[in-house]
């Protein structure tokens, strides 16, 4: 099972880096990706996300 799993996996990604419809599919995933990670209201949310981290961390960690 293992080695059906890495043998597929392989496939597709010879497939997306080696030929140029697949490279082209990685460059629109990635350009969909930096889109929304730079989209203001991801940003503000990991913002919040960030500031409950750190006050979680105030909390655990022994002053």
């Amino acid at each position: 099972m293992k080695a059906t799993t890495a043998l597929v996996l392989g496939a597709a990604l010879g497939y997306f880096l080696g030929t140029e419809k697949g490279r082209a599919t990685l460059d629109q995933a990635k350009g969909w990706a930096t889109d929304t990670w730079n989209d203001p209201r991801v940003q503000e949310k990991v913002g919040e996300f960030q500031s409950k981290v750190s006050e979680a961390q105030e909390k655990v960690t022994p002053s």
